[in-house]
């Protein structure tokens, strides 16, 4: 059955922003999974997501705008995985880093849903960081779609020890092999047992006799890398082009983080873009506007002649089927519309003079 973010809160359309957040902060401590009796926990476990799942929606104001157009098509996790956007709507709606670590929770949130640890600082990384860039592209690029190769210097598995750390592998004494330690942390919930990556050997659970010279130990190392990126036919400007496993690579063979690429549009010098269909302001003068003409004028791909009727106004407009842009979901392409600008001479011949004053006898 199709997910309603609104009546999985209990909240009406209507609710104001405050009261969205209030209701999820009551939700979200009530089913939160460390306070769930020993025979409900995946029972909390799953109400937790899907409360913090539409609580991540209906509170980002962009978010909440998709949704209530699109409802269910909408993918208000934009890629997330989802047990980070769990952490983040309950860091959110509970005011903050200062205020989440009084509470007790800290890294041990991050941990249990699997949080991406951006910064690259702590020793329990999880992935690699993602990249993000811009890429500026013609219109053209967007109509027929286009692959370009970039050079991008990045942290990359160091090949000397395949992103190992060294040679001579032997197993961890501080975990004995586990990759893994407990960790005990009191809360207003009482004391939560963690379990996290071994902080010795990040979680691999092995450590190696000799330290590899060209990435010092960290498995990785930064360097620059060529990556295609192919942009597909109708996408439009704004939007974001996901690269899974492009971003920097994590420490000892981790994931790799993501690469987001932020696609710009330049202007372009004929046509104007909205969504689908084309804009094309045409000038044309007095005669070809009250005798009607037969103009050839530009499109993406090539040129098509298009009739002017007779008595046209200025301001009018002219639609051609499917001479806009591609759809980037589904098929066919928008319709191109062409405005009509007519040119009024600011000077004309003692001849033109003549003949416009008998035409004007004549209207």
């Amino acid at each position: 059955m199709p997910k309603d973010y609104y009546e999985i809160l209990g909240v009406p359309r209507s609710a104001s922003e405050q009261e969205i957040k209030k209701t999820y902060r009551k939700l979200a401590l009530k089913y939160h999974p460390d306070r769930a009796p020993k025979d409900k926990k995946k029972e909390y476990e799953e109400k937790f997501k899907k409360i913090s799942q539409a609580y991540g929606v209906l509170s980002d104001k962009d978010k909440k705008a998709q949704y209530d157009q699109y409802g269910q098509t909408f993918d208000g996790a934009q890629g997330m995985p989802f047990g980070q956007q769990d952490f983040h709507s309950f860091h959110e709606a509970f005011g903050g880093q200062d205020i989440f670590e009084d509470l007790g929770f800290g890294r041990i949130f991050e941990e249990m849903f699997g949080f991406r640890q951006r910064t690259g600082t702590k020793p329990d990384v999880q992935y690699g960081q993602d990249i993000s860039l811009d890429m500026e592209i013609d219109l053209e690029d967007s109509f027929h779609g286009i692959e370009k190769e970039i050079s991008l210097r990045k942290m990359v598995v160091c090949q000397e020890c395949n992103g190992k750390g060294g040679k001579l592998l032997k197993k961890c004494s501080a975990c004995e092999g586990s990759g893994y330690e407990q960790v005990s942390n009191r809360s207003l919930f009482g004391i939560f047992i963690q379990q996290r990556p071994c902080s010795k050997c990040y979680g691999r659970g092995e450590m190696p006799e000799k330290t590899c010279a060209e990435c010092r130990g960290q498995g990785r190392i930064k360097q620059a890398e060529k990556i295609k990126i192919t942009v597909p036919f109708g996408i439009e400007n704004g939007q974001v082009l996901k690269l899974t496993g492009q971003g920097e690579a994590g420490p000892y063979n981790v994931p790799a983080g993501d690469l987001f690429v932020n696609i710009h549009i330049r202007p372009h010098k004929h046509f104007q873009r909205q969504g689908v269909n084309l804009i094309l302001n045409l000038d044309i003068n007095f005669s070809q506007a009250a005798l009607g003409d037969k103009i050839e004028i530009p499109l993406l791909d090539g040129k098509v002649n298009l009739k002017i009727p007779s008595g046209i106004q200025p301001g009018e407009m002219i639609e051609l089927k499917g001479k806009g842009m591609p759809k980037l979901y589904g098929k066919g392409q928008g319709n191109l519309i062409v405005k009509i600008q007519v040119n009024v001479p600011k000077k004309v011949s003692r001849r033109q003079r003549n003949i416009i004053e008998e035409l004007k006898k004549e209207i």
